[in-house]
């Protein structure tokens, strides 16, 4: 399990503080985005983002070095303070919710520190929701509207083990239940078909193995069900498991 808060609110006055106030004795460079300044340290940014790395040092080189200040054009302020926060070392509750904000940027500006903590996020929201934990679990539909939001993040955003679990635990359900689903229309063909492929796969082994049994002479034989000594017919009996038709 990894080592970070999940909580789904937060405490009394906290979401109004203000995170990157002036500081003469720590900040050194301030972020403007929809007008508002986050003061931030440079150093921190560069040490946990190529991306920032790349465009903090570039244009201290391009203009004068005394330049102080960068405009972040088309994100929105409240998304960026919360993915700021991930990065720095204080302590932040990252939630559920807030995922959906910070998992874009962090994948953007390439901070492999925050997008394990989103995958740990949605990886033990996951589990609560297959484990029916109250208050997470609401649903089986609710549970598979959020597998496919996993399966989606997951192959998007290259989280690997997400994509895993979640393309797993998705096999079991029947295609109707999903196949409208926005996530599940935003995944790439590939998937779509490896997911479908995988489910006839396990349905076929289920099949077989209910629809055969073994001859002395280790031949596989149909399993027949006889109906009556009127009719003399018989029929074949299948059974698949329920597992499979969620």
């Amino acid at each position: 399990m990894a080592d970070f808060d999940l909580v789904l609110t937060f405490p009394d006055g906290e979401s109004r503080k203000e995170y990157f106030p002036y500081d003469p004795d720590v900040t050194d460079f301030t972020l403007v985005v929809e007008k508002k300044e986050l003061h931030v340290a440079k150093v921190v940014l560069i040490d946990a983002s190529p991306v920032f790395k790349k465009m903090l040092t570039n244009r201290s080189k391009r203009k004068n070095a005394c330049m102080s200040r960068l405009e972040i054009q088309g994100k929105n302020y409240s998304s960026f303070e919360m993915f700021l926060r991930c990065i720095y070392p204080r302590k932040y509750r990252l939630t559920v919710l807030s995922v959906d904000d910070i998992l874009p940027l962090a994948a953007e500006y390439e901070v492999q520190s925050v997008l394990q903590k989103c995958e740990g996020v949605l990886l033990t929201e996951l589990e609560f929701k297959i484990a029916k934990v109250s208050p997470h679990h609401v649903n089986e539909d609710s549970n598979v509207k959020y597998l496919m939001k996993c399966l989606y993040y997951g192959e998007k955003y290259s989280l690997q083990e997400l994509c895993r679990r979640s393309f797993k635990m998705t096999q079991p359900y029947k295609l109707r239940r999903y196949i409208q689903n926005e996530h599940y229309k935003m995944l790439p063909d590939k998937n779509k078909r490896e997911l479908l492929e995988s489910r006839l796969l396990k349905i076929e082994d289920d099949v077989e193995g209910k629809f055969y049994g073994n001859s002395g002479m280790g031949v596989r034989t149909p399993q027949l069900m006889y109906c009556g000594a009127t009719s003399g017919s018989f029929q074949v009996n299948i059974q698949c498991s329920s597992a499979l038709f969620q």
